[in-house]
């Protein structure tokens, strides 16, 4: 009776699992039996515990075997009169025993690409499902991977509104995040845990790869429109002169086309152009180069940024028109507004900004901080910038006297410069080079860059270049010791200053021919010359100081006391008075 007990039990148990795991197919389609394969199992778990439980109360009564074994006989072993042969329990079962789950379909690349573009930007796969005008289902088939292709994949991105970059980064990220697989090919293939560490590795290696191609292509792209919005600025601005003053205004305020950081910059390279000869519209050019500034589109921060850059050029016009104090002020305005503002790009040069001021402290006679000034610009200069920066830095270092050194940095600032591209920064820098070459009576060594010199200067054709080289010339003639073509040139060179009334650069080329005179005992001649730049002075009213100077200078040719070291201070001086008024000359 016992057995006959037993083995109605056991049959019991088989015949529930059978119902079970049969209306359980019926009712849970194929295609949605791995998404509840926690649910499902549990479930099916649940039911048969019941049945486990008593039938292992069954076998304990009537020393039959453990729970375990019992529940694996029942579904394994065949109903009576049934010929099959025998077969283990089946692996979702076993797993589900040791209180596992069911085995999850790991899906190709492309799948999971998939499922990274639907999660990441938002979308469900019945909304997907929809904007394709496909079934549900077929979303579900192509997140495991089943038929999707590429262009597949793409077209779904494209439903969704993305692009072929989210499809690359959502492939990518499939790539690295799906488990390595690792056919065996050779006796010493890596361990599991060495696979492991060898797929973190190229993943995290990857990574860095993405981002730093990310950022170089971000930055030839930054570039690459940094340039088309100055061609723009530039065509602006060639518009904008068209108009007065204030209708200059009205259009940058009231068009958008005008309400450009391309044209802002432009501005302010003209003011610089115009620092030179005509520092009134110098500050008119700068100062609308602000107001653009104040209506450009973006953020605060950036035009924060843009509006301290343009600052600085009204600082400089102020320096040109010899207003230092106002100058120094403005330098106050434009750090303040450059450090409350962002410009992540890099579009706007710090480097230049510093180096005007360098400028001033120059100008002012600190010569401390000047060069200070030039060493922040040179570091953080980018390279087109540094040729620009050594030439100033250079001519701080010629007022304070030190001429070799100067010339050293003209070579280097030469080695920076790209003459095809910057043929007036060339000029400058072989101009400056053969003038100090002249002051350390080294004539046979600037004769060749002074030709030099004069192709630049006729490339150029500027009137303003071409009278200076002229100078340059006549200094370097009298160093080669060709008197009557230097005094020529010199005196050439002081009737056109005179006519451009340039009065310093008058006095300055005077008393480069008045060394000469002096040199060959011609007393009256640099009378002459000390009496007509007073007059030039007086006529356009150059400042107390200055003319002060050369009524000394005018005292001394009249008691014959004139000497070469008195002729070079007064030179010294009066190139630094150009820009201080308030320096006083110490005979």
């Amino acid at each position: 009776m016992r057995c006959n007990a037993a083995a109605q039990a056991g049959q019991w148990a088989r015949r529930c699992l059978t119902i079970w795991r049969f209306s359980w197919r019926l009712v849970v389609p194929r295609w949605n039996r791995r998404r509840m394969s926690s649910a499902g199992w549990s479930m099916e778990v649940r039911v048969w515990a019941p049945v486990a439980g008593f039938a292992a109360k069954v076998r304990n009564r009537h020393h039959l075997c453990g729970d375990r074994d019992f529940f694996r006989t029942a579904i394994t072993e065949p109903r009576p009169g049934v010929t099959k042969r025998a077969r283990a329990a089946p692996s979702f079962f076993r797993i589900g025993l040791k209180g596992g789950a069911m085995p999850r379909e790991i899906p190709t690349v492309l799948g999971l690409a998939l499922t990274n573009l639907l999660e990441g930007y938002g979308w469900k796969a019945n909304e997907l499902a929809e904007a394709a005008g496909v079934a549900n289902s077929t979303i579900s088939a192509y997140q495991r991977g089943t038929s999707l292709r590429r262009e597949v994949l793409s077209g779904l991105a494209a439903k969704m509104g993305l692009g072929e970059a989210e499809v690359e980064r959502a492939v990518f990220a499939a790539t690295v995040a799906l488990p390595a697989v690792l056919e065996p090919r050779t006796p010493v293939d890596p361990t599991p845990e060495q696979l492991g560490c060898l797929a973190k590795a190229a993943a995290l290696a990857g990574r860095e790869a993405y981002e730093i191609v990310y950022e170089t292509v971000l930055r030839e792209v930054w570039e690459e429109n940094a340039a088309l919005a100055l061609v723009q600025g530039r065509e602006l601005a060639t518009e904008l002169k068209r108009y007065s003053e204030a209708d200059r205004r009205e259009l940058v305020e009231g068009a958008p086309d005008y309400q450009h950081w391309g044209l802002a910059v432009c501005l302010c390279e003209d003011s610089e152009a115009a620092a030179a000869h005509d520092p009134a519209e110098a500050l008119r050019l700068a100062e609308l180069a602000v107001f653009v500034a104040r209506h450009v589109p973006g953020t605060d921060a950036w035009r924060s940024r843009l509006e301290g850059y343009c600052t600085g050029f009204i600082a400089h016009a102020q320096e040109v028109a010899n207003k230092l104090r106002q100058a120094d002020g403005t330098y106050g305005r434009v750090w303040s507004l450059w450090n409350a503002g962002e410009d992540e790009p890099g579009l706007l040069s710090k480097a230049c900004l510093l180096d005007r001021e360098a400028a001033l402290r120059r100008a002012e006679g600190n010569y401390t901080d000047a060069r200070k000034l030039h060493d922040e610009a040179l570091a953080a200069a980018q390279p087109r910038d540094r040729g620009n920066i050594l030439l100033s830095k250079s001519v701080t270092l010629g007022e304070q006297g030190d001429y070799a050194e100067s010339i050293q940095l003209l070579e280097q600032a030469e080695q920076e410069i790209d003459g095809i591209r910057q043929p007036r920064l060339l000029f400058g820098v072989r101009f400056n080079r053969a003038a100090n070459l002249n002051r350390l009576d080294r004539a046979q060594e600037a004769a060749p860059i002074v030709a030099q010199v004069r192709k630049l200067a006729e490339r150029l054709r500027n009137d303003r270049d071409l009278v200076r080289t002229l100078w340059l010339e006549g200094n370097t003639l009298a160093g080669l010791g060709r008197r009557d073509e230097a005094v020529a040139a010199l005196e050439q060179v002081r009737r056109d200053f005179a006519d451009r009334e340039q009065p310093f650069d008058y006095a300055l080329a005077s008393l480069d021919l008045a060394l000469l005179y002096r040199k060959e005992g011609r007393l009256e001649d640099v009378q002459r010359l000390a009496a007509e730049m007073l007059d030039i002075f007086l006529a356009l009213q150059v400042h107390q100081e200055a003319t002060a100077a050369l009524i000394l200078f005018q005292d001394a040719t009249a008691r014959g006391g004139v000497t070469e070291e008195l002729v070079r201070r007064l030179q010294n001086y009066l190139a630094k008075a150009r820009t201080n008024p308030e320096l006083r000359f110490e005979p």
